[in-house]
């Protein structure tokens, strides 16, 4: 977001271990309400645009499917190779024509060729986590947008207490928003999600991109094959936090190292295999997040835990 709305000098560090605090850095911003009131700008920018990530086409990420795409379901980002190509082709354009944006984002969200266990969609980023009806386009992007913008003091509340939202899913990436009917005071299912944090966490979707790893499968920046606890699937997001202040390059950098997911899995748990590197790549702590199993798709992401140190 900082890079595409073109905020200016924004850094990130983190403070404390057992309860981590985001410390900004900026030349170009005095205090987080600041800060919040140009993500606002952006924000009403974007909904004049009907853009649902800055800069990239207003029809992308697809609400409704390419002309060329064969495959079927109700989201229209699960395409078949056919409508991949184009839209990897239309990415192209866009950067030859100098937005580069698309593409970047492309990377993140679509594989190029490998296919998920049916054959008849490309595969798509691991934080597409949809359970029930759930679109991308509208889950993830536009119902945060819309959400953010119902309040005139958000997304501060990102910053200093998040507000929840009645009816709102939290794109599936937030544990606490998912609200059956066994822990509310009627006994009816009612979500609350956290609209501004989990807005401005899907902006942050481009920095981990995807990769083809040859038969059907994908590396993900970010993602492992294991478990960190109970009643939980073998799809973990493990991120790490770090002490010098970083831009969004270096954060990039950072979040792809190989010190960062060199993980030994063992039966006393998940372990860093590269620690002295670690240290002198400023990373203080890393953490981690499993993805919860639902009877009828997947599951949020559940509480994250402190891998590390």
């Amino acid at each position: 977001m900082v890079e595409q709305a073109e905020l200016g000098d924004i850094r990130l560090s983190w403070s404390g271990g057992v309860a981590p605090i985001a410390t900004f850095h900026s030349a170009d911003f005095r205090s987080l309400e600041e800060l919040a009131s140009a993500l606002r700008r952006e924000a009403e920018r974007m909904h004049k645009a009907e853009e649902a990530i800055p800069r990239l086409p207003a029809s992308f990420p697809y609400k409704a499917r390419h002309p060329s795409d064969t495959a079927t379901g109700v989201d229209a980002m699960r395409m078949s190779k056919e409508a991949a190509r184009e839209t990897y082709l239309t990415a192209d354009s866009e950067w030859r024509q100098g937005n580069q944006w698309m593409a970047r984002w492309l990377l993140a969200l679509l594989s190029l060729v490998s296919q998920d266990r049916a054959g008849k969609a490309v595969r798509v980023t691991p934080f597409n986590a949809p359970f029930g009806r759930m679109k991308f386009r509208d889950s993830y992007f536009d119902q945060g947008l819309n959400y953010v913008l119902q309040k005139k003091d958000r997304p501060l509340d990102a910053f200093v207490g998040w507000e929840r939202e009645e009816g709102y899913t939290g794109a599936n990436l937030d544990e606490r928003a998912i609200r059956d009917g066994a822990v509310t005071t009627d006994g009816s299912p009612r979500n609350a999600g956290a609209p501004s944090p989990t807005w401005l966490a899907v902006m942050a979707i481009r920095f981990f991109p995807i990769a083809d790893a040859g038969g059907g499968n994908v590396t993900v920046v970010g993602w492992h094959d294991f478990s960190l606890y109970p009643n939980a699937s073998k799809r973990t997001f493990v991120w790490p936090l770090w002490e010098p202040p970083l831009d969004p390059a270096a954060i990039r950098t950072l979040l792809a190292h190989p010190a960062v997911h060199r993980l030994d899995n063992s039966a006393r748990g998940v372990r860093p295999a590269a620690v002295a590197q670690l240290r002198a790549l400023g990373v203080t702590a890393l953490f981690g997040a499993s993805r919860r199993t639902r009877t009828q798709g997947d599951g949020p992401l559940g509480p994250a835990v402190r891998i590390w140190p």
